[in-house]
């Protein structure tokens, strides 16, 4: 979908984190949007702010977890824009630490916003857009999806999830006339677990580095632009640990373990303690 002025597309998450950058890249290309986040979340400054690129934005609260509102939001976002060309299922929970410290009550949330409802919400859009003839789902991953991270089990299996739903609708359909990406950022500054904590933790070891958080609003414009099956949002050349993961998996367990992963690890975990104590 190259051109993508006057497109209409739904952003959830759309409140809080990475939501209101590729809100603000969208829009810088004339798309009018239809922003979703919890009842309860602050949207009207940033209504405000898009609205003067010139577009159409309008706000459709929804609690992911909640299945009524969930199968609805398609519907309710194309009410208040018009037919979709773009779903971008942005919403996410971050749930870190130790495993064994994670609650059925946190399992259960994390499963359904981070893989139940991208999946439905693109179950609710894909028809129409297969019907118009054009569109593009863009589902947010993570690097988290293509290597496993300690002190991330869950969040890291539903980032998997993502990664791989992603590719597998690229397989079963193809990519014309709904294209599918996968955006997959590494650790991204001033928003976010890593964004919140940054001052704290101090920077990831390694290669992989940090973003800022504008650089994952124009991936999701790149990847919809030029149809990418995914697009990896990270300041160092990463891929060599996803191939190391990918097909020795035992050396990049023991890379995941080295003093300096595991003290950042910590530190991550100790921190996020404190935030939400």
């Amino acid at each position: 979908m190259e051109e993508l002025r006057g497109r209409n597309a739904l952003i959830t998450g759309a409140a809080g984190g990475l939501g209101g950058y590729i809100a603000r890249s969208l829009a810088g290309r004339k798309v009018n949007l239809a922003l979703s986040d919890l009842p309860s979340s602050p949207l009207d400054e940033l209504v405000e702010e898009l609205g003067g690129h010139g577009v159409r934005v309008e706000t459709v609260p929804a609690d992911l977890t909640d299945r009524e509102q969930l199968t609805e939001l398609v519907e309710r976002a194309e009410e208040a824009i018009g037919p979709l060309d773009v779903l971008v299922n942005n919403a996410g929970l971050e749930f870190g630490g130790n495993f064994l410290s994670t609650t059925p009550a946190e399992l259960e949330a994390i499963l359904d916003v981070n893989l139940l409802a991208t999946m439905t919400l693109t179950l609710a859009a894909l028809p129409g857009m297969q019907e118009r003839g054009h569109g593009h789902v863009v589902n947010m991953a993570s690097l988290a999806g293509k290597a496993a991270v300690p002190h991330l089990a869950s969040y890291s299996a539903t980032k998997h999830g993502v990664v791989g739903f992603t590719h597998a609708l690229r397989h079963e359909y193809g990519s014309d006339p709904v294209g599918f990406s996968a955006i997959c950022p590494g650790f991204i500054s001033r928003v976010g677990m890593y964004g919140r904590l940054e001052t704290q933790v101090g920077e990831p070891p390694g290669i992989v580095g940090t973003l800022p958080p504008e650089r994952v609003g124009d991936a999701v414009v790149r990847a919809i632009t030029k149809n990418l099956p995914e697009v990896i949002v990270a300041k160092g050349p990463v891929r060599p640990l996803i191939f190391l993961n990918a097909f020795f998996p035992r050396a990049m367990t023991r890379l995941s373990r080295t003093k300096a992963a595991t003290d950042f690890a910590r530190r991550m975990s100790e921190a996020r303690g404190r935030a939400f104590d």
